[in-house]
């Protein structure tokens, strides 16, 4: 169970410090967003208070100098600069290295050590005007909340308290607090470690709700409900009244809001909060009051009595929750064990012919496609969990080249499967650097072209049937295809005389070891990199374009499958060899007589009014020739280019549960997966990349 916490803890820190980034990345182009500093304030404190619960003393120590140093921009105390941003920026890059290593190491501890003096009075100013004004005019910008929070009643085994949102919630405004507890009182509850008590808290504060939900952070969205009753209509908010009945009589109610809402805003000032704590040992409505309240006679509200039944009725809000990577993949094993059986029943079915039968597997097909969709659904993530991480990127590689760079990223919310996702990082990575390096030129080369300063790098991610495209494009200079002729010339690839296509210059790129670069840096000229990017995609059934224009930019479009696990198929057959390609690259299939297709040699064939080039696999994997009147004729579409493919006959669609070859078959060319048959044969699936390459 401590375990199962603790990994808890790790993720959602690994998700504020995503979000930390962002915020500042998004804070250094409006250093005087006020939101985005108290987003950032919110997660140091989140973080340090979880920290410290945790044992990351490293992270608590580090998360409080910053939490110190973003409340004194807060107080106006001290100003956003680029060194701020820089020193934060370097500061979540060791709150991750804490998470793996649990201490900062060396560099991070002196690193520690200069933040207290570097911004103890840099630009700092006096504010006591600024203060006072903001205790005058400080009802006309309070707003109030009201916050019911009921925790699960096994809060303490996630290793929670309750009341330090209490606490937390005190920090940031004025509270009024109702009690509800149930069954017994709360200090017993304590003793038991069991929570059967929800708090009814008035909050005056100046911060937004954003600031109540990071307090909130570590809590389900149904163990609270949080009402802005500085709204005029909150009071006709049907879930809020429906929450509050279980409490109050509807003649009472109006009367509690009001009375609560006012004691809360009497009593806020922001210079000064106050903290009190009452407890109710002997009741079952406890009420946590401020000093200046405790005198005040009791009045209507005093009487109100909660109901004998006070668990609170949960808000209906959609609810997350996160689940290990592992389970999904055993549930995708399960699936993908399901699938197989489906295909057995099914051939079971077509050879024994009988009706109920038949119906029995119709139904059950149905029924493993609808739980196979689901179970596909759930491993999707959106594009963003990846393509926000390269903000921070562009910005440190752009710095340090002396370049400006403007980074648009469109379609975050398009959804892959996990495994796509982590499988394309790298590859991403390595084109975006070139983007940058090879691309985008300097400042002062782009004014010479007639360009803005600021180069623009475009990431746009779109569905695309069962795929999920994603294209990077950058408005620089465009690849030197003369460079890349004479280079492939100079290491022999190819002779002077010979004429290539800018496609097929192109495609030596993504050759191991082919590099244009005159000089080797930390960035690039290793002739790494597209090679790895081109197997990498093969190695998921993805494929890789490469399109530019001299002067105004290079375009790279990657085309993924949505998910791996199991896709819908077409089963060859060759030379009584099964074969799977992947439905969704197939345009059409049509018998054609193998005198018509192999005359003259030719490699070529007419289709729709175009000569298009094929390939035999009967002939690429030496069989010898079938003798049969009729061949089949398979037409796939990649990127807009079609090319054929030969087979002996094409038996069926077929979903197929894709499982790598392992290294055995690491290096041969023409399949990139396994798949099981119903009969316990092997059949592989064609690797139409390869294909499509091999055709140019």
């Amino acid at each position: 169970m401590i375990d199962e916490f603790y990994d808890l803890f790790i993720n959602e820190a690994k998700e504020s410090i995503v979000k930390l980034e962002n915020n500042l990345l998004l804070l250094e182009t409006d250093t005087q967003n006020k939101e985005l500093i108290d987003n950032i304030f919110r997660v140091m404190h989140n973080l340090k208070g979880a920290a410290q619960m945790y044992g990351f003393e490293d992270m608590h120590q580090l998360t409080h100098e910053f939490e110190n140093i973003f409340d004194r921009i807060r107080s106006n105390q001290l100003c956003v600069s680029k060194v701020l941003i820089d020193d934060t920026l370097k500061a979540k890059d060791f709150l991750s290295d804490i998470i793996e290593q649990k201490n900062l190491g060396e560099h991070g501890l002196i690193f520690l050590k200069t933040l207290e003096s570097k911004y103890n009075s840099e630009n700092s100013e006096s504010l006591t005007d600024k203060t006072e004004k903001s205790i005058s005019n400080s009802k006309q910008e309070t707003s109030v909340f009201c916050i019911v929070f009921s925790p699960d009643v096994a809060i303490f085994e996630r290793g929670l308290n309750p009341e330090l949102v209490l606490k937390d919630l005190e920090a940031i405004g004025a509270t009024q607090v109702v009690v509800h507890e149930k069954e017994s009182n709360w200090e017993l509850q304590k003793a038991k470690k069991i929570c059967h008590t929800a708090w009814e808290i008035y909050l005056a504060t100046l911060e937004n709700e954003s600031a109540i939900e990071s307090i909130l952070l570590f809590y389900d969205s149904d163990e609270f409900y949080i009402a802005n009753l500085s709204q005029l209509d909150t009071i006709e908010d049907p879930d809020f009244l429906k929450i509050l009945a279980q409490y109050y009589s509807n003649q009472s109610l109006d009367i509690h809001l009001k009375k609560c809402t006012q004691t809360a805003i009497n009593q806020f000032i922001p210079s000064n909060f106050k903290r009190h704590t009452r407890e109710s040992e002997e009741s079952n409505l406890g009420v946590l009051e401020l000093e200046d309240a405790a005198e005040e006679q009791p009045d209507e509200t005093s009487s109100i009595e909660p109901h004998s039944d006070s668990k609170i009725i949960k808000a209906n809000r959609e609810s997350h929750i996160n689940v290990s990577a592992k389970k999904l993949d055993d549930l995708m094993n399960l699936v993908s064990e399901l699938v197989i059986y489906n295909s057995v029943l099914d051939a079971y079915s077509q050879r024994i012919k009988d009706e109920q039968l038949s119906a029995l597997h119709e139904n059950f097909e149905k029924l493993t496609k609808k739980f196979r969709t689901s179970a596909l659904d759930l491993r999707l993530i959106s594009m963003g969990t990846l393509l926000n991480k390269f903000n921070r990127q562009v910005r440190d590689l752009s710095d340090s080249l002396g370049k400006k760079v403007n980074l648009i990223i469109e379609g975050s919310e398009t959804e892959v499967d996990k495994t796509v996702l982590r499988t394309i990082e790298n590859s991403l990575t390595h084109i975006i650097r070139n983007s940058i390096d090879h691309g985008i030129e300097t400042p002062d080369q782009r004014i010479a072209s007639n360009k803005s300063p600021v180069g623009i790098l475009k990431i746009v991610a779109t569905h695309s049937s069962d795929n999920v495209v994603i294209q990077i494009h950058d408005d620089g200079q465009g690849i030197d295809l003369e460079k890349i002729r004479k280079t492939a010339i100079a290491k022999g690839r190819f002779s002077a005389d010979q004429h290539k296509t800018d496609k097929e210059l192109l495609n030596l790129i993504m050759e191991p070891g082919f590099s244009t670069s005159d000089q080797i840096s930390m960035v690039s000229g290793r002739g790494v990199g597209m090679d790895v990017v081109k197997r990498e995609l093969n190695e998921i059934g993805g494929s890789i374009l490469i399109e530019t224009e001299d002067g105004l930019g290079t375009s790279v479009t990657l085309k993924l499958p949505t998910t791996l696990s199991i896709i819908d198929t077409l089963l060859l057959d060759v030379n009584h060899s099964n074969i799977l390609i992947p439905l969704l690259d197939v345009e059409y299939c049509y018998k054609e007589k193998p005198e018509k297709l192999h005359q003259k040699n030719s490699q070529y064939i007419e289709y729709k009014g175009d000569m298009i080039p094929f390939v035999s696999l009967r002939k690429k994997f030496n069989y010898v020739p079938n003798n049969k009147s009729e061949e089949m004729v398979v037409i796939v579409n990649k990127f807009e280019k079609r090319f054929a493919v030969i087979v002996d006959d094409v038996i069926r669609e077929q979903q197929a549960v894709i499982k790598p070859l392992g290294e055995l078959f690491a290096n041969q060319a023409y399949f990139s997966g396994g798949s099981m048959m119903v009969d316990g044969s092997l059949a592989l699936v064609l690797d139409t990349n390869y294909l499509f390459y091999d055709t140019e």
